[in-house]
């Protein structure tokens, strides 16, 4: 197969009904068997919904074969949507398309991220191209393949009651420090333990979410603006569990500290940073019986439950908590 032989072109409002009986020929085995498929249902909410924008026609020798949607953002390349009719499955054309667009990215130095079905065949060859599972829900995979290194936040970030600076390897007494202070609060959480050890592994990324690389988090050591002295510790993951989410893994103030407005501040600051940054969302883990916590970040906005964790059948073996999610932005659509 010559690669000349592929070619795009941008899809018009007149290629939505090739584009939905594409869409039911390369996804319906594998939507029906996780949502079920009601067709009238399907057809009408797909073409009200049809839009051109990132749409590309997948053309073969002149023949219109399938679609590619690419969205391009700040944070990278997202893969929306790659379906081709069944003759044409198969030939290398996918990879060909996929080739490319990692080429691209590989360019511009951002990686590319898409969302798969976990029934769905497609999986391997993604796997086969270098991307890994970064994140899921029950029934969908996100996928990435990374760019280079980036640095979401800057090293030193303030508000107007402290200032947060990236922490060094020197920093583990520090955080070994508001983890002692903050044992009670750990212990309801169900994360008791030596200090010393969870700070180290805080300190050197030892505990990563799937397909997690240490320069997506950063750990930053709080410092009262006046005093300067180390007054609490953020630690904040990039990209997980959905390319486009923050995940707050460790926020600790030392216990002098706390009540005094320091953590409403720093989470609307950084919100407000991340979202520059080109993050739609964050999340955050509680745990059920930490009342204080669940307080705290339900007042910051951390209002939307998604899961719930714990051992079902004997509540009382293990601590249970809160995934809780805000939405940093409204979007539309």
């Amino acid at each position: 197969m010559e690669l000349s032989d592929i070619t795009l072109r941008p899809a018009e409002q007149n290629d939505a009904n090739f584009l939905w009986d594409l869409h039911v020929t390369a996804l319906k085995p594998h939507v029906s068997a996780v949502y079920g498929w009601d067709e009238a249902f399907q057809r009408s909410y797909y073409l009200e919904n049809y839009s051109t924008l990132h749409n590309q026609v997948i053309q073969y020798q002149s023949v219109d074969v399938g679609v590619l949607a690419v969205e391009e953002t700040p944070l990278g390349y997202i893969l929306s949507s790659i379906e081709l009719l069944p003759a044409y499955q198969g030939m290398g054309i996918g990879t060909t398309l996929i080739t490319e667009l990692l080429e691209r990215a590989a360019a511009r130095g951002v990686p590319v991220s898409l969302r798969t079905l976990k029934n769905t065949p497609a999986r391997p060859l993604y796997e086969r191209l270098g991307f890994q599972i970064i994140g899921e829900t029950e029934v969908h995979y996100w996928m990435r393949k990374e760019g280079r290194p980036v640095q979401y936040l800057p090293s030193r970030w303030e508000t107007n009651l402290c200032f947060m600076v990236e922490a060094d390897d020197q920093a583990t007494g520090a955080v070994a420090m508001i983890l002692a202070e903050n044992a009670e609060a750990l212990e309801i959480s169900g994360k008791p333990g030596n200090p010393q050890e969870q700070a180290q592994r805080e300190v050197s990324h030892a505990v990563l979410p799937p397909g997690g690389v240490p320069w997506r988090e950063r750990l930053y050591l709080i410092r009262d603006i006046e005093s300067r002295d180390t007054i609490g510790f953020l630690n904040v993951y990039f990209g997980y569990p959905t390319p486009e989410t923050i995940y707050i893994s460790s926020f600790y103030m030392r216990p002098a500290w706390q009540g005094r407005g320091f953590g409403g501040v720093i989470v609307a600051e950084l919100a407000r940073l991340v979202l520059q940054a080109g993050f739609h969302d964050a999340r955050v883990v509680v745990g059920l019986k930490n009342w204080r916590a669940l307080r705290f970040w339900t007042r910051c906005g951390f209002s939307r439950i998604m899961h719930i964790r714990g051992n079902q059948t004997d509540p009382g073996a293990t601590q249970g908590n809160v995934e809780l999610l805000k939405a940093l932005e409204t979007r539309n659509g």
